[in-house]
Formats: structure tokens, C-alpha cells, sequence
């Protein structure tokens, strides 16, 4: 009986694979130990079967204490999980929570997106690209993460992502840049002034979460030629950067995260022009995770 979880800073997916194949999801808080302790981690794990977090509605709370109890194997991955000090704080609260455990993993977030969307059918090195609120990628040979992408975070970097599309596309708007449909469409959906975006941009916590929450109004008039051009742009931008670090490698990519999964046709396109070739893309590295 496994169980997976992935997590970044505001949230955890959690899923519990049981020996019959039947799988249990539900969310917690973000379990970062640069902002939690052990026993904060340990505070909010003793909730995992609250109705709040359980998302299998049609059953009884209760219903999930029992295999929660036979935990056998652990595989975490999350944001800040990348010391060994770090991984330190989150393992301590997971073998607390889980002691009859025998086998316990805590490992960065780009490890289990790399796991969670690799082919191990194919016997080559890939290119495993995170394209979710923020971006990051990896050069990966099915075992071992050989070498990261340089990330310079959401305001200098973060190419690809949701957080930098959304934000490219407002600083178009507030400019005057976007045809005139557009710009009316945008506007009549959100309401944006160049006070509140700037209020939210830098008086206000996590700005690349605000400008990412514009990219489902990309994503509904993608199919305009202009919107459909400024998203190739966006994902070159991405692309070329991946080019750059990981000249001479094999360019065969996978994806995880929303962005990708949404824009697949897109991106896909994009890779081929570089002479590269999509492999996989899934949503989020949970899903993928439970599929293995």
C-alpha cells in the first residue's frame, strides 16, 4: 500500500494506492519545511481523514482510517525538499504519522514531476519540463536528474509558466498593445486598472498566482490568431532557454502541470519546430504518480 503526495507551498495532492488498486485523494496545506516544522507537519497530518480534505465524497470518512493505518511505502515530493536538512523535517513527520512505514522517500518536486511523467519504455535521456504556475525543467534519464534548468523565480524568470504568460499578456493590456476585441473582452471579464494591477503586483503576496489566474481567459480564445501567436512566443521563450542549457541533448519532452496540459497543442507544435518531440503531458504529478 503506497502513498504519494506532492506538494508545494499552499497546497498538498495526497493519493492513497491500495493493494487492490482503489485510490483515495484528498489536500492538505503546503508542507514546505522552509515555512513548517516537523511539528506543524504532524499538526495538520493528524486531519487527513477530516471531510474537509477527503474528495471521495461517496464514502464514509471512517472508511479510510483503516488503510491509512497499513501504509507500507512513502513517496513525497515538494517545494523545498532539496537539503538534506529539509528533507530531514518533512521525513520525521511522516514516520511519526506513519511508523509502521518501511520504506519512506522525500525528495524534490522536480523528481516527482520527472517519475511521474517519464516513459521508461524509452531507453534515452528527456527533458522533463514543470509548466504550471511557475516553470522549471531537468534533463532526466529515467533514474537520475543529470542536470537542472537555471530558475531565477517568477520576476526573472519563470518562462513558460502561467504566472509569466498572465503577466506578459496584462503588461500587453495595460499598454494599449492587444487588438481592440481582445483588449474589450479582457477588460469586460476582469475589470483591471493599471492601480489594481499594480497594487496587486507589489503590495500584495504571491503576484505570480494573480497574473496566472488570467491564463483560463487565454485558454478560452486561444483559437484567435493573435492570443494563439502570443502563447507560441511565450512558450519559445521557454524552449529557446531549454536550448541554450541543454545544447546537444536529446530533445525528447514531457510535460506536467496545467499550462502544459491545457496549451498541448500548442507547445507540441512549438517543440516539433525545434526539431524536438512531446512525448507525454499530464495535469499534475500526482496523477501521474498513481498511473505507475
Amino acid at each position: 500500500m503506497i502513498l504519494y503526495a506532492d506538494s508545494g507551498s499552499t497546497k498538498t495532492d495526497w493519493a492513497l494506492k491500495t493493494d487492490e488498486g482503489k485510490i483515495f485523494r484528498w489536500k492538505s496545506g503546503g508542507w514546505n519545511p522552509y515555512f513548517l516544522t516537523t511539528e506543524q507537519m504532524v499538526e495538520e497530518g493528524k486531519n487527513f481523514i477530516n471531510q474537509h480534505y477527503f474528495e471521495n465524497q461517496n464514502e464514509s470518512t471512517d472508511f479510510l482510517e483503516p488503510y491509512l493505518c497499513k501504509v507500507e511505502e512513502i513517496q513525497f515530493y515538494g517545494a523545498g525538499s532539496s537539503t538534506e536538512a529539509n528533507r530531514k523535517i518533512v521525513y520525521e513527520a511522516l514516520k511519526t504519522l506513519f511508523p509502521q512505514a518501511k520504506k519512506i522517500e522525500v525528495a524534490h518536486d522536480l523528481l516527482g514531476a520527472a517519475r511521474s511523467v517519464y516513459d521508461n519504455s524509452k531507453d534515452e535521456m528527456g527533458i522533463i519540463m514543470i509548466l504550471g504556475t511557475g516553470s522549471n525543467a531537468c534533463l532526466y534519464d529515467g533514474k537520475n536528474i543529470l542536470k537542472e534548468l537555471t530558475n531565477l523565480g517568477f520576476w526573472l524568470g519563470d518562462e513558460g509558466s502561467g504566472g509569466f504568460i498572465g503577466k506578459q499578456f496584462v503588461i500587453d493590456f495595460l499598454h494599449g498593445a492587444l487588438p481592440n476585441d481582445i483588449h474589450d473582452l479582457f477588460y469586460k471579464e476582469y475589470g483591471l486598472t493599471r492601480e489594481k494591477v499594480l497594487k496587486r503586483a507589489y503590495q500584495e503576496p504571491k503576484p505570480n498566482e494573480f497574473f496566472a489566474s488570467f491564463v483560463p481567459f487565454l485558454h478560452k480564445h486561444k483559437k484567435q490568431k493573435f492570443i494563439r501567436e502570443f502563447l507560441e512566443s511565450c512558450f519559445d521563450e521557454f524552449l529557446d532557454r531549454i536550448r541554450v542549457e541543454f545544447e546537444g541533448e536529446e530533445l525528447s519532452f514531457y510535460a506536467v502541470g496545467s499550462v502544459g496540459y491545457y496549451f498541448e497543442d500548442i507547445l507540441k507544435r512549438q517543440i516539433e519546430e525545434m526539431g524536438g518531440e512531446l512525448v507525454r503531458v499530464v495535469k499534475s504529478p500526482i496523477e501521474g504518480l498513481i498511473e505507475k
